[in-house]
């Protein structure tokens, strides 16, 4: 039977007092998971391997079946993968969010919402500012941008932004047993403060450094997704990656348009990956109110459309991993995963 797979990027929540002690998917109007509800199985699963801070990566390859060692670390790579750029195996790789400070405290993971086009000019600046023969930054999907040190063997770790909301600039300092490296990383987030002053994103912060990983099988079928990561994962286990106009890894993203492009994609394939990324970025920016209606608009442009499509296939809707919407942070709690078969117009 053709399945079909939608992740919502950090659905599941906590309670939230001003929600009536209810989570946002608790609280948000979705007629069409719940009639999967009431037709199919509902289940909680976990989707974080031992050893692993909460992640799509992490989840999503072991949501796909492989067996992800502890403190895997190739979130960049995978992205830059997504992004169809080469990519050497002595290559280090870090993810460049663009961020928002004032007065040396951090007050957006994500640049205050910066757009598409802002965030190609800025690392244009980037580039054009530090950039070097073996150093440079790749534009991704708005503040989700790479940074490439080519050649580069030191083992680095930093701390993701969101995990620290309003946090000081000096606490995202990268870290790495090769002095010289961490001082030339930290160098370029210094002087990017000074190159993008007056900016809406006027800062970067460096984090998830990972390398090239090698996988031992392929899992055949497709994915529909906005974002770089989710794309590098679809390639890198040898997945059909479809892209799709509209597609944007934010609330503004086209949810019809994927929701098409995966009926489409069945057609050819007996599995298809769609995931959806919004909902996780409104918790990372705290916003309850705004992930209840991202929720809502999802429910209503892709799972009740799967549901009325009339095509013979397994539908699974299901959380990646849950994020908290009151501190910003992924959560490890296993997932709500619910599944009904669609067979006809009206389940």
């Amino acid at each position: 039977m053709k399945r079909i797979l939608v992740i919502i990027d950090g659905m599941d929540d906590e309670r939230i007092e001003a929600l009536g002690g209810l989570t946002p998917r608790e609280a948000a109007f979705m007629p069409g998971l719940a009639r999967m509800r009431r037709h199919g199985s509902v289940g909680q699963v976990s989707t974080i391997p031992s050893g692993n801070e909460p992640g799509t990566d992490v989840a999503l390859l072991n949501i796909l079946g492989y067996n992800v060692p502890e403190k895997f670390s190739s979130r960049s790579w995978l992205e830059a993968l997504g992004q169809g750029v080469e990519t050497g195996s002595g290559d280090l790789w870090l993810r460049c969010n663009l961020i928002s400070h004032s007065g040396g405290i951090v007050t957006s993971h994500c640049g205050r919402g910066v757009s598409d086009e802002e965030a190609r000019e800025t690392v244009e600046l980037l580039n054009a500012g530090l950039g070097a023969e073996d150093l440079t930054f790749y534009h991704g999907t708005g503040f989700r941008n790479l940074l490439v040190v080519k050649g580069c063997d030191a083992d680095v770790s930093a701390v993701a932004p969101h995990r620290m909301p309003e946090c000081r600039l000096e606490d995202l300092k990268v870290r790495s047993s090769d002095s010289v490296v961490a001082d030339r990383l930290n160098g370029c987030v210094k002087a990017a403060i000074k190159l993008l002053e007056g900016r809406r994103a006027n800062g970067i912060a460096l984090w998830s450094p990972g390398r090239a990983v090698s996988f031992d099988r392929k899992t055949p079928g497709a994915v529909v997704a906005g974002v770089g990561l989710v794309k590098g994962i679809g390639r890198a286990v040898g997945m059909d990656v479809v892209e799709v106009a509209g597609a944007t890894g934010d609330a503004s993203t086209d949810y019809r348009a994927k929701c098409d492009a995966a009926i489409a994609a069945l057609a050819r394939h007996d599995f298809v990956l769609l995931h959806v990324e919004a909902a996780d970025e409104a918790s990372h920016s705290r916003d309850y109110m705004g992930k209840v209606r991202i929720l809502e608009d999802i429910d209503r442009d892709i799972i009740s459309v799967l549901l009325e499509s009339g095509i013979d296939a397994e539908l699974t809707v299901q959380a990646d991993h849950g994020t908290s919407s009151l501190t910003g942070c992924h959560l490890c709690a296993p997932v709500e995963s619910v599944t009904c078969r669609i067979i006809q117009k009206s389940v």
